[in-house]
């Protein structure tokens, strides 16, 4: 196996692995604990799933000359992902607003100077006095979109036999 095929296994590996641990908090942690602060730790897992597994399509098009270098900024591998990789392999819309939803979840959490919990949700506050919640139900809708983004994922590779 070349190189560059163990790395995009290894992407795909972890994608999978970050996706199984952020199911498994919110289906079997969160009930058990009834903790609403799990929600920031399932958001970093989805987020850092969906971006391994990005990461894994865009090595798997460069390791075939079928695109260029990937570029270290997020906004770039996110245009190249969108141009190239999602016809091409049927990611939808939704996964791409999904991947750029999470980010910037993530980003804005923490640049946040306050966050609270108030009636079953995660709020996030920013200096300008904006505020993003997270509840559960959202992070179950995340959950359901990104389950489709890692079968999508793994049949690619499987199909591609990477595995």
């Amino acid at each position: 196996m070349i190189p560059e095929m163990k790395e995009v296994n290894d992407l795909v590996r972890k994608s999978n692995e970050f996706y199984n641990s952020a199911d498994h908090l919110t289906y079997v942690t969160y009930p058990l604990v009834k903790d609403l602060k799990l929600v920031i730790t399932i958001v970093e897992n989805l987020q850092k799933s969906l971006e391994y597994g990005m990461n894994a399509v865009l090595l798997f098009d460069r390791t075939y000359k079928r695109i260029g270098p990937i570029p270290e900024n997020f906004s770039a591998r996110i245009e190249i992902f969108k141009e190239n990789c999602m016809p091409k392999y049927g990611f939808s819309r939704e996964h791409l607003l999904l991947l750029r939803d999470l980010r910037e979840l993530v980003k804005h959490r923490k640049e946040s100077p306050m966050e609270f919990i108030r009636q079953d949700k995660y709020v996030i506050c920013s200096d300008d006095y904006g505020m993003k919640t997270i509840t559960m139900d959202k992070i179950k809708n995340y959950l359901f979109q990104s389950k489709s983004f890692i079968t999508k994922l793994n049949n690619l590779f499987k199909n591609a036999r990477v595995f």
